[in-house]
């Protein structure tokens, strides 16, 4: 990201602070001011805008709400509230206001946009850092520590090579392992299959055969009946023993012949009356021929009742047609297949397992490599700005501590997510000391030297400057180390391009600042207001030489702040 500075700081009703306004320079800017004057609450103000929590009793008395207001100078800034969201493109400037009631009700808001504090902490995350007394803390965790020389020697592409391999390699592990737990169910399930198939394949029924047997069974359970009432029929068509209903109708063509002979009109009858003939002859047959094919025989109708049975029993458990019989046999065929090739598959599956090991262990390899040589590189680096805040005799020291390279399912692996190995800093405050980790080795102005000192060596590494905001980070020292954190201070704001933000009691660091903000209280209406103002010429020279002096301005105090300042140009 490039340069971020916040060019203007609007604070009302928080704490101490009644309403103040700051025009804040890009790099190096102190706070100073006596015990109690409210520099804390200025810098927590500031802290506030990257998403710390902000209590409802930080609420100035009789106030509704708390009002902190940043204006942001930064383009990279821009364009990332443009992805969030929260800026549009005619935007030109980057404007920052949270609010706090004195509920606890809070509202977040960029460019006049309504935001949240989430979406605010992930939109200033590379933009706005603060570092204090707190921040000791993350420096001891591990995993902080491990993401530190990563970003020191630029192995974020390295890392994120194990990391996706090995999350290829864990998703195959998973589907093996769950195809060997499942072989059993694929077994019973194959067996069930087989057992219907057979079912199925045994009967072997046809497409519309249930249909014609159903036709068939009908006549054979009815042949008496049918045999009866067809013959019947014949009869009244043949005559027997009279004249049956073809005969009777040739008698009436007959006459009819005579009658056409005296009227012609008579025709269409006559050819109606022949037409008829034809039909009854025809019918005659047919009556005679079905009477021909009945089979009374007994045994062929319980043929036909036993196939009629062997599909309705089909039906019953595989569908309401011989259709949908066909096709649940021809899905069941290929599950079956599907499944007896389910040892094969895992067989590839470990195969290809095994080659995804190869490679994930050969990246894990190669990380473990590339950060043995960044740690030598980080540990020398960091032994040298050591020996500029009076820390020569400790040696610092980065162990590369193996890790456990099984699953959480206890499966082994090639190595771990992030590698085989977990970086950590290590020190030995002296010489002859055994190194010891930090939490256990350095004290509280330690860890804040060490802390200076790793921020200025791993940012010439990192190429996102930003807001740098330091609280009292020069607690427990004084004299030339004060000089010398001063002047790393102002190299992170100057060489790093970065904005500095830093409350300090120390007179050393205040003098090499670019830009000096004095915070006093003052008692208004009976009430005690916090009250900042930037101190150039003589009133910063008065504000340095009451630190120097520890409270009250002496002509050899305003001599020292002036030799200060001086050497600071």
């Amino acid at each position: 990201m490039g340069l971020s500075v916040i060019r203007q700081l609007r604070v009302r009703n928080l704490a101490l602070i009644d309403e103040l306004e700051l025009e804040l320079d890009p790099g190096l800017n102190v706070i100073t001011g006596e015990t109690g004057a409210g520099k804390s609450v200025l810098l927590g103000a500031i802290a506030a805008l990257s998403g710390r929590r902000v209590s409802s009793e930080s609420v100035r008395s009789g106030a509704d709400a708390a009002i902190v207001e940043a204006l942001f100078e930064s383009q990279p800034l821009l364009e990332r509230a443009r992805e969030l969201g929260l800026a549009s493109r005619d935007d030109s400037e980057l404007l920052v206001v949270r609010r706090v009631s004195r509920e606890g009700r809070g509202k977040v808001q960029v460019n006049g946009r309504l935001s949240t504090v989430s979406l605010l902490a992930e939109l200033l995350a590379d933009a706005l850092e603060v570092v204090s007394q707190g921040e000791h803390l993350r420096l001891l965790r591990p995993e902080v520590q491990a993401r530190l020389l990563d970003e020191y020697g630029e192995l974020g592409p390295r890392v994120e090579q194990v990391r996706t391999l090995y999350a290829a390699w864990y998703a195959l592990a998973r589907e093996i392992h769950s195809r060997r737990a499942s072989m059993q169910e694929r077994a019973r399930r194959e067996d069930q299959l087989r057992f219907e198939l057979e079912q199925i394949e045994s009967v072997a029924p046809e497409p519309d055969e249930l249909d014609a047997l159903e036709t068939e069974h009908a006549r054979l359970a009815h042949v008496d009946r049918l045999t009866q009432e067809t013959g019947a029929a014949l009869e009244l068509l043949e005559g027997d023993p009279g004249p049956g209903a073809r005969e009777r109708l040739a008698q009436a063509q007959a006459h009819l012949r005579t009658a056409l002979e005296l009227d012609r009109s008579l025709s269409d009858i006559a050819e109606s009356l022949e037409r008829a003939r034809l039909e009854l002859d025809e019918a005659s047959s047919g009556l005679e021929r079905y009477l021909a094919s009945l089979d009374a025989d007994p045994a062929h109708l319980a043929r036909v009742e036993m196939r009629l049975a062997e599909l309705r029993r089909l039906q019953a458990r595989y569908g309401p047609s011989v259709e949908e019989i066909l096709a649940y046999r021809d899905r069941i065929r290929n599950e079956i297949e599907q499944l007896g090739g389910g040892e094969a598959r895992t067989a590839e599956l470990e195969s290809e397992q095994a080659e995804r090991a190869r490679a994930l262990g050969a990246a894990a390899g190669q990380l473990e490599q590339a950060r043995r040589q960044v740690a030598a590189e980080l540990a020398a680096h960091m032994q040298r700005e050591l020996q500029g805040l009076d820390l020569r005799r400790a040696a610092f020291s980065v162990v590369l501590e193996p890790l456990s390279a099984k699953t959480r399912e206890g499966w082994e692996a090639p190595c771990a997510p992030q590698g085989r190995e977990r970086p950590s800093f290590w020190l030995a405050p002296n010489p002859g000391e055994q190194p010891r980790r930090l939490r256990d080795a350095a004290s509280g102005g330690e860890l804040a030297r060490l802390l200076l000192a790793l921020r200025n060596v791993l940012r010439e590494a990192d190429s996102d400057p930003g807001v740098l905001l330091f609280d009292e980070i020069d607690a427990g020292v004084s004299g030339r180390t004060a000089h010398r954190i001063g002047e790393r201070l102002r190299a992170l704001a100057g060489r790093h391009q970065h904005q500095v933000i830093c409350i300090t009691h120390l007179p050393q660091i205040a003098a090499l600042a670019q830009a000096h903000y004095q915070v006093g209280k003052h008692v208004r209406g009976g009430r005690t207001l916090t009250q900042v103002k930037r101190v150039d010429g003589d009133a910063r020279v008065d504000e340095i030489a009451r630190m120097l002096a520890g409270g009250r301005v002496t002509p050899a105090a305003r001599r020292h702040a002036k030799e200060l300042l001086s050497q600071s140009l």
